[in-house]
């Protein structure tokens, strides 16, 4: 796998806090203050910077993207998103590709390759990106020398397990586009406080074509939704920051 280089004369990415991190049940040092050992430089790679171009396609507005990783390759490592926005994508068995979600700073990815041994989808970076990279045999090595390190990825695993959870229950057992589209952009605004510390302001790198692939619905339905949101006055797209204006009428929405 060969991750792009960010361009020097780009301005560095704010990187997510390590105690914000799914990751840092796994990166710091184990044991007591007064005994602790580091045994994440033998298999953490912190800050792997990752860059996107943008498609020539202005029709569809997508980012052609570096892949992380791609689907039904072996498993080498899993992934922490540091800065930026990734979106996973998955192709069925008649090589049609979904979008089947997005992760955001903090958050883990390809978590579920550990038991599959193989990546279950294609992870892409949407704009400019950061990673933490764990190589897996690397760290099932070093969690044989200390028990507890084992015990510390079961953790993390079942939190980001329980996380995802939350996730998809957000957005199932929608009555309408209207009410799926409110739920998702919750979500996601929520889930990326993490990093920016405002759950109702997103910079919204994914694109409308992501976004409907993922909500299963046309393009031109989310846009005329998008539209109908901001003549409410419940959201505001300038760009590419979204702002949440109405967030306890967007709850309401969300759960009609």
């Amino acid at each position: 796998m060969t991750l792009p280089s960010k361009s020097k004369n780009k301005a560095p990415s704010r990187f997510i806090d390590c105690k914000n991190c799914s990751m840092q049940a796994i990166c710091q040092p184990i044991g007591s203050e007064d005994q602790s050992i580091d045994l994440s430089n033998n298999y953490l790679t912190k800050r792997i910077e990752i860059s996107a171009e943008q498609n020539a396609s202005q029709h569809l507005n997508q980012a052609a993207g570096a892949k992380l990783f791609e689907q039904a390759k072996p498993l080498t490592a899993i992934f922490a998103v540091c800065s930026g926005t990734f979106k996973l994508t998955q192709k069925n068995e008649e090589g049609i590709e979904k979008v089947i979600g997005f992760r955001f700073p903090g958050e883990l990815i390809a978590e579920d390759a550990l038991f599959l041994e193989s990546y279950n989808y294609s992870a892409v970076a949407l704009g400019d990106n950061s990673v933490c990279e764990v190589f897996v045999e690397k760290l099932s090595a070093c969690s044989k020398l200390a028990p507890q390190l084992q015990l510390n990825l079961i953790r993390l695993l079942t939190k980001q397990s329980y996380q995802q959870q939350c996730n998809s229950q957000a957005l199932v057992g929608k009555k309408s586009a209207e009410s799926l589209l409110a739920a998702f952009l919750l979500n996601i605004c929520q889930r990326s406080a993490k990093h920016s510390g405002n759950s109702a302001k997103l910079s919204l790198t994914i694109s409308r074509h992501d976004i409907a692939c993922f909500l299963g619905m046309r393009r031109e339905t989310l846009s005329r939704l998008l539209s109908k949101l901001q003549q409410e006055q419940l959201i505001k797209i300038s760009g590419k920051q979204l702002s949440l204006l109405a967030i306890d009428t967007l709850r309401q929405l969300a759960n009609n």
